[in-house]
């Protein structure tokens, strides 16, 4: 882990972003797009090559049985299995703990929660929907606001919730336009400085976003990530407003895909490349 030590000796406060890459340097569970195959009601009869996961989730979902739930699906085969190696999400998440950093991920699985015995808390009651649980998150204790300690919050969903992990393009949409309802409609949007008060998303893992330094690492970022992808384009133009820097780190085994690398680079997110997994999660 010794590029993400390196990079909060100089971001000591910030946030993680962590993708499916300790689910899969752990080998416990499929790929994304391999997991969306495996939902399927037979083995599909269409070729996945070149295809994003969220087509193979909206053509999985179409050619799917009446009354098929492909998402319950889905949750199944997220469940972790009995003695499956927990220790590099355990040694991440001790870190986060160690520095007080809230953890955003885009796993729906329990693994880093059930790797330190972390428990579901609700930071606010008002206004829950299973849909959009934006305001649970998993930790040792309760937390008066996002950004006040260390915490695992859902971006994507939550296996607790079937109807909340966001597989297809409807899905990600739909995620999309509650986020931008937050950030720029209304008089407790978060770039309207002459607000009384907090920003009215100012509960939900969004102000941890908005709000703290973050490192991205264990995520491919591709193009299929339509919803994370907005998000560091409405945070570049957030803090364009503010005249900050981006402060961002993209962590990467090796240079990453040139949409990828141009992306991050327009946007201002220090691009970190590493020879080998170990610098991440060893």
């Amino acid at each position: 882990m010794k590029a993400i030590k390196s990079i909060l000796k100089k971001a000591p406060e910030a946030a993680f972003l962590i993708g499916n890459g300790p689910n899969l340097a752990a080998g416990i569970m499929p790929s994304w797009k391999q997991l969306l195959i495996d939902a399927g009601d037979k083995r599909i009869a269409f070729p996945v090559d070149e295809l994003s996961n969220t087509e193979v989730y909206d053509l999985i979902q179409l050619y799917a049985k009446p009354r098929t739930n492909v998402k319950k699906r889905v949750v199944k085969s997220l469940q972790l299995k009995p003695g499956a190696d927990l220790s590099v999400h355990k040694r991440l998440m001790e870190l986060a703990q160690e520095h007080e950093a809230p953890v955003l991920t885009t796993n729906f699985d329990a693994g880093f929660e059930t790797s330190i015995g972390a428990k579901i808390h609700h930071i606010e009651s008002k206004g829950f929907t299973r849909f959009y649980p934006w305001k649970s998150y998993y930790s040792l204790e309760e937390l008066t606001k996002p950004c006040g300690g260390f915490g695992i919050w859902k971006v994507h969903g939550d296996v607790r919730y079937f109807d909340s992990i966001r597989l297809g393009l409807t899905d990600y949409m739909g995620a999309a336009e509650r986020a931008r309802q937050l950030i720029t409609t209304g008089a407790g949007r978060l770039d309207n400085t002459h607000r009384k008060g907090e920003w009215q998303g100012h509960m939900t893992w969004l102000d941890i976003w908005f709000n703290k330094p973050v490192i991205i690492f264990g995520l491919g970022y591709g193009s299929d990530e339509v919803f994370l992808r907005w998000l560091l384009i409405e945070r570049r133009r957030y803090f364009n407003k503010l005249g900050k820097p981006m402060n961002v780190w993209y962590v990467n085994k090796d240079k990453p895909e040139p949409a990828v690398n141009n992306l991050m680079d327009n946007l201002g997110v220090t691009v970190v490349e590493v020879a080998d997994f170990s610098d991440i999660y060893g």
